[in-house]
């Protein structure tokens, strides 16, 4: 085959390849939309990505590239934030609270200054009560940045088993590490070390380091494809074949897929959600939207976009 025939070959590939993508596209945006009619949900942005590239971002009843709350999709930044600080050599998954914070004036029992990084970074610490869950209103950010007092109200118990317990806690105490090692705020720092822009949200900013960021679903997609799971991650098992790592959870089995949930919901003021997953070297997507869900609700969303692209 001569050249010409080869380039011709070549482009017919590609043009078939771009029509494959397109299609798998299609699905994902259908999937989601059938999933916003169905839960009624008012507002809402979905950002698409293949091999690292958003393909297409949309929205309903809100612009696609309209910053939202990433609720506990924040845990993610800080997550990474802390991998990037000890691919810094500026802190180790194995240290220590007490090693860590021990000459703050933070006060910790003896068995919460022996929880360390990784633990906190798996939500397998022993830290068994969550003191920001049941709160009446947002955490905004007029209160002021609550994360020495949520990192204070958890050094004070003993900890439990060390077992996976999903807590706030946990990544609240690791944004007051971030803050000891680089004398600076998790909203400072953080984006600026992993190259995101990511911002601190008014309505939940009061709580950054596990859910007070904001970021456009195209913005956050982009940043998530760059999330590859490592076999060196610190992870824990959640149960049903899915562990926990540095703010992610991953499948055990499968396609190195990474997905996150994120929700708030209040009784007085504004609730909301967002969501992604990624599949290394392929298909993601990040959602967001303006409303409290249940977690049926939440787990269809899950469901339909992974179906989209199997």
């Amino acid at each position: 085959m001569g050249l010409t025939g080869r380039v011709l070959t070549l482009c017919l590939a590609l043009a078939c390849w771009a029509g494959l993508a397109a299609a798998d596209a299609d699905r994902l945006e259908a999937a989601w939309r059938g999933w916003v009619a169905q839960t009624g949900i008012g507002r809402s942005s979905i950002a698409i990505v293949r091999n690292g590239e958003v393909v297409r971002s949309l929205g309903i009843g809100m612009d696609p590239g309209e910053r939202a709350p990433l609720a506990s999709l924040s845990k993610s930044i800080t997550g990474a934030c802390i991998m990037a600080l000890e691919a810094q050599g500026r802190v180790w998954r194995g240290q220590t609270m007490g090693e860590l914070l021990g000459r703050t004036p933070l006060e910790m029992t003896a068995g919460a200054a022996r929880i360390t990084v990784a633990e906190l970074l798996t939500h397998s610490s022993g830290l068994m009560q969550d003191s920001t869950q049941g709160r009446p209103t947002p955490w905004g950010v007029r209160g002021g940045d609550r994360t020495v007092q949520v990192t204070q109200t958890a050094l004070r118990r003993t900890p439990g088993p060390k077992r996976f317990f999903y807590n706030n806690e946990n990544y609240a105490v690791l944004g007051a590490v971030i803050a000891v090692v680089t004398r600076r705020d998790v909203h400072d720092v953080c984006p600026e070390l992993l190259g995101i822009d990511a911002r601190v949200n008014s309505a939940f900013g009061g709580g950054v380091p596990w859910g007070g960021f904001e970021m456009s679903a195209p913005e956050f997609a982009r940043f998530a494809a760059r999330l590859t799971p490592r076999r060196d991650w610190p992870t824990t098992p959640m149960g049903g074949g899915v562990r926990y790592g540095p703010g992610v959870m991953l499948s055990e089995a499968g396609r190195g897929a990474i997905w996150h949930f994120g929700s708030w919901c209040f009784v007085i003021g504004r609730s909301t959600g967002a969501y992604f997953f990624q599949i290394r070297d392929g298909w993601g997507a990040t959602v967001t939207y303006n409303r409290c869900l249940t977690d049926d609700q939440t787990r269809a969303l899950d469901a339909v976009l992974a179906a989209a692209v199997r």
